[in-house]
């Protein structure tokens, strides 16, 4: 039935053409929303459907072939944006071409790559993919790497705060000693309200964390026939990590971090009988990582050129889920003649897949979205 209604949807009458077209059942959502169907598209020529077209398709084209028990919602596209940064090493003496024409023919080989392999749901994006394309562009290419960053786009409602949540779809990599979280181009905020002060650029940034230790042990399975509190291990590639088990009637109540540890981006818990107490049996439990959680502030330069923090609790970062939450963010305007912002992150996986009404791309309107940089041998 899926099926048919996507090319029901792509053969329409009423003149619109998709790129691609996804549909999935409610079931599949979380939680389950039965009784309904999902459909994204994806435009030719566009970025989304505007509501007068998303209402036609649906008066006109869907409902006509739908169950009449079943709703259907059209969802609009959530890009996740790929940037890229190709570093080539390349012999000058096998090819004719100048740097620069080198750099525009990786360009366009990046290009080619995009969009051939992206730009639909239900696609994925792979480095080693794309390091392949590159070097098969120009026989002078020795070898090539590259460094990716990923980027969520929207229009801040301008003048009046709102929240904002962006799923990039993959976990994200902390910053330690510097933000690997930022924001572009500037905005524009009251940074005070009496007497009104407009700062011109304002930046967001995630607040560094230097270390990694423990927050908390989430109990799998408590067990059961604990006489004695069984012993906690703790190991990963951190150090000093600490925890105690407490029993309530024979299982495992509870189990408390006595030193946080540091380090860790990684850690397993194992659970071992006390040795007097050889009856007890199953417990299990996963270690909760004080990295999974992130803060993103809000700063700007003033007169004197020093950084100055305006909102220290901008947001949050749940690196583990790559989802970032902007809180009652009101931006005067936005320095972009469209008035759109970029928040850019680093993924912890250069494997980044789509699903449901995701799409993973690379901007064509952007020219900062690919860089080549070509070194001679």
């Amino acid at each position: 039935r899926v099926l048919f209604r996507s090319s029901i949807i792509q053969q329409n009458k009423i003149g619109l053409t998709f790129d691609s077209v996804n549909v999935w059942n409610g079931s599949e959502e979380t939680p389950p929303a039965f009784g309904e169907v999902f459909i994204s598209l994806k435009p030719t020529g566009a970025y989304n459907l505007t509501e007068s077209q998303k209402n036609r398709l649906i008066a006109e084209v869907i409902k006509p072939v739908s169950v009449v028990t079943v709703e259907p919602r059209i969802l609009d596209p959530d890009y996740t944006f790929i940037k890229i940064e190709a570093n080539v090493l390349y012999d000058q003496k096998r090819t004719n071409l100048t740097a620069g024409q080198l750099q525009e023919v990786v360009k366009t080989a990046i290009q080619n790559f995009a969009d051939s392999t992206l730009n639909t749901f239900n696609s994925t994006f792979s480095n080693s993919d794309l390091m392949i394309a590159i070097q098969s562009a120009d026989n002078s290419i020795i070898t090539n790497e590259c460094i990716i960053q990923i980027q969520k786009k929207f229009y801040p409602l301008l003048g009046s705060e709102a929240s904002y949540v962006l799923n990039y779809g993959v976990p994200l990599e902390r910053g330690v000693f510097s933000a690997g979280i930022y924001s572009y181009p500037t905005f524009q905020y009251y940074i005070s309200s009496i007497p009104p002060v407009l700062e011109n650029a304002v930046y967001i940034e995630e607040v560094p964390f230097p270390t990694s230790g423990l927050d908390s042990i989430k109990i799998i399975n408590p067990g059961f026939n604990y006489i004695k509190a069984p012993i906690v291990t703790i190991t990963g590639d951190g150090t000093g990590a600490t925890a105690s088990a407490k029993v309530v009637n024979g299982i495992i109540k509870s189990i408390s971090i006595t030193n946080s540890g540091n380090n860790y981006t990684q850690a397993i818990v194992t659970i071992t009988n006390d040795p007097t107490d050889t009856s007890g049996t199953g417990g299990s439990a996963y270690a909760v990582l004080q990295g999974q959680y992130g803060k993103l502030r809000s700063y700007y330069y003033d007169s004197k050129n020093v950084k100055t923090i305006f909102n220290d609790n901008l947001g949050s970062i749940d690196y583990y889920n790559g989802v970032i939450n902007l809180n009652s963010f009101g931006p005067y305007d936005v320095n972009d003649p469209y008035g759109q912002l970029t928040i850019t992150a680093n993924p912890k996986s250069t494997i980044i897949s789509s699903a449901k009404n995701r799409i993973v791309t690379v901007d064509p309107f952007d020219p900062t979205a690919i860089l080549v940089n070509v070194t001679a041998k």
